[in-house]
């Protein structure tokens, strides 16, 4: 799908991140892993070269214009922009309950998962080549309250806002934009720290009915998204989740 093209994915050093780094290099990508952790997305760079690929690491506070602002800039200016920007990015603080939930964290959540990635998807749409698209990692708890991680779930409401709205801009620039949003998946955000080997995407399992996913379920449609088969696809949030919105859940599926 990305033969001769250029790819980013932030937070690629573990987790949903790592997934998309690879799978877009077996695809094809050029691919530009960017995380805080540089000593991780330097392990999975490494990896995409040692199997034949190209890929080079970039430090990044997503949480910083300036960072976001370099980052961008030497995807320009190595690689001539980019065709695929997966702004995947973003942190889960402490859960609690509403009442003990401390306004520091509220405050770092918008800073990390919704300022942050506007940041990058402000600075994305200069660098990125006609016909290509930005994807965000949004989550189910944009789509549904979590209430012992109301900071989480208020960032990642408010990243569909700026989906929905960037359609049309994006649009007018030949570009698209949108967001995936997944259900429970075993990423270290939620403590799983080892990581799910790739698959052949067509021998891929379904998960259990409204259980965990792995984080190459995400990738798969984060590519898809990110390439030209999803060219009518513009300003929607997809939420990858195994079922779990589909019904009460009180149906049997054995």
């Amino acid at each position: 799908m990305f033969g001769g093209k250029t790819a980013l994915v932030t937070g690629g050093a573990s987790g949903i991140g790592e997934a998309a780094a690879l799978r877009f290099a077996q695809e094809g990508a050029t691919v530009v892993v960017a995380d805080l952790n540089i000593a991780g997305a330097e392990r999975v760079a490494g990896a995409i070269i040692a199997a034949g690929g190209k890929a080079a690491a970039v430090a990044v506070d997503i949480a910083s214009d300036e960072a976001n602002q370099v980052l961008f800039s030497t995807c320009r200016d190595r690689f001539g922009g980019l065709d695929a920007a997966f702004l995947n990015a973003g942190i889960l603080d402490n859960w609690a309950e509403f009442e003990e939930y401390q306004t520091a964290s509220f405050d770092r959540m918008l800073a990390v998962n919704l300022r942050g990635t506007f940041l990058g998807l402000k600075a994305a749409m200069p660098v990125l080549r006609p016909g290509g698209a930005a994807v965000v990692t949004a989550s189910l708890a944009g789509l549904l309250g979590l209430p012992p991680a109301i900071g989480y779930s208020t960032a990642k409401h408010g990243l569909l806002g700026i989906v929905k709205s960037l359609a049309a801009p994006y649009a007018r620039h030949g570009l698209r934009v949108n967001a995936v949003c997944p259900g429970s998946v075993l990423t270290p955000m939620v403590g799983v720290t080892e990581a799910t080997p790739l698959v052949d995407p067509d021998t891929l399992e379904a998960p259990p009915y409204r259980g965990d996913l792995h984080p190459q379920h995400i990738a798969e449609v984060a590519l898809f998204l990110a390439s030209r088969r999803a060219a009518g696809i513009n300003g929607l949030a997809v939420p990858v989740d195994a079922a779990f919105t589909a019904d009460f859940g009180e149906s049997n599926p054995e």
